[in-house]
């Protein structure tokens, strides 16, 4: 099994910032399981930022300047900071290896609530935007299934013309829709068992019509059932269903797809568990002649795998 291509740096990760700390323990796991491939992407060019948010939110941002530079709700420093930008870093990174290859992952969290004129929601800096800002050659297509609404990429879906985004929340954290932005509520003890299979089968709908250039997919772990912050309630093999549908889209229509880790609340090695399920079912919807194979793992063998 090829590992699959996953860019982190240890400036993702700095000890003092617990929801951050997580991201080295998912690293390690993947890594140890070879599920991944680490890579470390180049220095940010930080230049790539202009425009992206309010002048005086990035300075701010940049140099401390409070309460702006804290306005995410983590409190800043310059290992924040720099987190942050070594992120955006590997996104960009990620999208390049996804256009040569069809598939790359961001170990990367803290994106889909920045806004415009400051940070939100634990996102310093909108690194979904952040792509199609950087390349307006492409059509950039969000399919955020994170437990809380992309609120801020639904706000940049309006502002950036080659942007689109599709939210399938438990949580919807202001999300209403505008029209390129798409809000799907799926709470699974409410709304059935299949509800998720359901609104999926609508993103794809919405994928075809637009038929983007890339997939930007936020495979967020705080969706899982035991997670403090779930309304979604998905269990492993629900995760497991949604990852694969995800990724079996891509694969379908030829899209090249970036994946996200995004949120999760539970602990560290709980939510390596739930990334260490998502890297095995995107390598099993890319492995050659996958349909050809026999034994491959059901949704509830990957979902249970150590």
């Amino acid at each position: 099994m090829t590992p699959l291509r996953t860019y982190f740096h240890p400036d993702y990760s700095p000890h003092e910032v617990p929801s951050l700390a997580r991201l080295a323990v998912a690293a390690r796991y993947l890594h140890e399981r070879g599920l991944a491939e680490l890579v470390s992407p180049p220095a940010l060019d930080r230049a790539l930022l202009r425009g992206l948010h309010a002048e005086s939110y990035l300075a701010a941002f940049e140099c401390g300047s409070e309460p702006l530079a804290s306005s995410q709700g983590i409190p800043w420093s310059p290992r924040m900071r720099d987190a942050s930008y070594a992120m955006l870093a590997g996104q960009l990174a990620a999208v390049n290896h996804a256009l040569d290859h069809g598939i790359a992952m961001n170990l990367a969290r803290g994106f889909h609530h920045a806004v415009f004129e400051r940070g939100a929601g634990f996102c310093p800096i909108n690194g979904l935007a952040f792509v199609a800002h950087c390349r307006p050659d492409l059509q950039v297509f969000v399919v955020d299934c994170d437990e809380h609404g992309g609120n801020g990429t639904e706000e940049y879906a309006a502002r950036l013309p080659n942007l689109y985004n599709a939210s399938m929340f438990g949580t919807r954290f202001g999300c209403i829709g505008n029209a390129r932005s798409w809000p799907f509520e799926v709470r699974l003890a409410r709304d059935g068992r299949r509800a998720h299979l359901v609104a999926l089968e609508r993103i794809e709908a919405l994928v075809r019509a637009t038929m983007p250039d890339l997939l930007l997919y936020q495979a967020g772990a705080d969706s899982h059932e035991h997670d403090p912050k779930s309304c979604s309630g998905f269990s492993a093999r629900a995760l497991v269903e949604r990852d694969l549908r995800v990724f079996a889209m891509a694969r379908r229509l030829a899209i090249p797809i970036v994946v996200i880790v995004a949120g999760g609340y539970q602990a560290a090695e709980a939510i390596a568990r739930i990334n260490a399920a998502t890297a095995r079912c995107a390598l099993r919807a890319f492995a050659r002649n996958a349909q050809s194979r026999t034994g491959s793992p059901g949704p509830t063998s990957i979902a249970a795998a150590p």
